[in-house]
């Protein structure tokens, strides 16, 4: 199987953004309503953003198998901390490209 890379991930991210667009009729207020702690024009901004204080890849889970604990994996799948599951009232990111995260995560991020 070919390595995942940051390509694919931030495609995934940007086609979530896409069809809630479509659903919603509008875009979304991603600085607003997350506290203006949410970016992925790179996977360094991915990583570090912390919308509502709640760092989405945590540096002690990459490339250690532990993807799948991330917040950022968590609150694509369920609410967590008080927090709805994202996009907020979907449409939600298929579990197969969820897992592809934690593959790109568990592989330690590759470029």
């Amino acid at each position: 199987m070919a390595q995942i890379g940051w390509p694919r991930i931030k495609g995934i991210l940007d086609n979530s953004m896409e069809k809630w667009k479509e659903q919603n009729g509008r875009k979304p207020a991603l600085k607003v309503s997350h506290d203006g702690q949410l970016h992925w024009e790179t996977k360094e901004e991915l990583a570090n953003s912390s919308p509502f204080g709640l760092t989405l890849i945590e540096s002690d889970k990459i490339g250690k198998g532990k993807g799948r604990d991330t917040n950022l994996v968590k609150i694509l799948l369920r609410n967590i901390g008080g927090f709805r599951r994202m996009p907020s009232r979907g449409p939600y990111i298929p579990n197969e490209e969820i897992e592809e995260i934690v593959e790109w995560i568990d592989a330690g991020m590759p470029d």
